[in-house]
């Protein structure tokens, strides 16, 4: 009960964002920031959902300069983070600890993909976004998940048959492409490998220091000895480069102050990855392999991000989705991209060259 009013104490300090409301029945809002629209009439607007600790405002630098790419960026922030509605102590309770049964994580993540795709759906309405052109290759709308946030936008596609009919016509119409970002094997569904390492799971290390230690692990540079091989054992899993400064101390500290969240909201996310691996697992599939939400979103394209220099969890998570697509796949088409010398934070180190990498793979 105090995390959930510590919650809502945060959450009413927050000061500045956009809000829309994603459930008119329970009034939850999600928060976001908007590069707004660029000069022409008709362009592409993307939306990115935020990972671990880091918020929306991570995307700020890719918000500055959208629109003299000629689109348009809109970055949420999930709950419970900064000006989104935080979770009722039932929905924290099921977050933090997997609920009762199959039952209340199945609700859990089909609530969370919901709220996604609502947002998508009540944003288009709201600014009158540009449609999709019949050949899929002006307007519409790109999803885009980063990291953990990867979980949400498959999320919202793969429980879109649950939504109304008439909000399953509009995204299926409009959304023209899923961006994956780095998402780890875990935020699929698709478990750990055993060379995996991060200050999070580090049990020697006490507790308050572990989600510092991470933002600064995290935002590094790494060597790896051979990501052509398909090889875990050739990643470098803990060491990283001396070669680059960590994103991290790039970062001026009054922005960091309102970007990085150390406390409860971040809190929720390690939790929610183990216990809902069979959830993840499931939703994932669907977005990417089920042959009936492929004819929902028709001109959707499915895509896989990863930097050369990030943290080896982003291969590992790719490699795995390369193994479900042969064992589940074929029908629909997953690309990869690899993005030379970038790390996990290339939308902030390099912005321009992280959008263009993001604008390529929308076609």
């Amino acid at each position: 009960m105090f995390l959930f009013l510590a919650l809502v104490c945060f959450s009413l300090r927050v000061m500045g964002f956009q809000t829309l409301v994603v459930n008119a029945s329970t009034g939850v809002e999600l928060s976001f920031i908007d590069s707004g629209p660029p000069a022409q009439d008709v362009y592409t607007t993307i939306i990115a959902v935020h990972g671990m600790i880091f918020t929306n405002l991570v995307f700020q630098k890719v918000l500055d300069i959208a629109p003299s790419k000629g689109v348009r960026f809109v970055a949420l922030n999930r709950r419970p983070f900064p000006g989104s509605t935080p979770f009722t102590p039932e929905e924290l309770d099921v977050t933090l600890t997997g609920g009762t049964g199959d039952a209340d994580r199945d609700a859990q993540i089909e609530a969370r993909g919901h709220e996604i795709a609502m947002f998508v759906a009540e944003f288009i309405k709201k600014f009158k976004l540009p449609a999709l052109s019949q050949d899929g290759k002006h307007g519409g709308v790109a999803l885009l998940g980063w990291s953990v946030g990867a979980a949400y936008p498959l999320a919202a596609i793969g429980s879109s048959p649950t939504l109304p009919k008439d909000v399953q016509r509009l995204l299926g119409f409009n959304v023209r492409s899923l961006i994956s970002y780095e998402p780890a094997g875990l935020v699929l569904g698709l478990g750990m490998p055993a060379q995996q390492w991060t200050p999070l799971a580090d049990t020697t290390m006490p507790d308050d220091i572990r989600f510092p230690a991470f933002g600064q692990w995290v935002t590094a540079y790494f060597d790896h000895e051979d990501i052509v091989q398909r090889n875990l054992d050739k990643l470098s899993w803990i060491l990283t480069s001396p070669s680059h400064v960590p994103t991290l101390y790039n970062i001026p500290i009054n922005d960091l102050d309102g970007m990085m969240q150390l406390g409860d909201d971040a809190a929720t996310d390690l939790p929610f990855l183990v216990a809902f691996q069979n959830q993840l697992l499931t939703s994932g599939r669907k977005a990417l392999f089920d042959v009936d939400i492929a004819k929902t979103f028709p001109r959707m394209k499915r895509s896989f991000l990863v930097g050369s220099k990030t943290a080896a969890f982003g291969f590992a998570g790719l490699w795995a989705v390369q193994d479900e697509e042969t064992a589940n796949g074929g029908s629909v088409p997953i690309s990869y991209t690899l993005i030379d010398g970038t790390n996990h934070f290339a939308h902030w180190d390099v912005p321009e060259f992280a959008l263009n990498a993001f604008i390529e793979l929308i076609g």
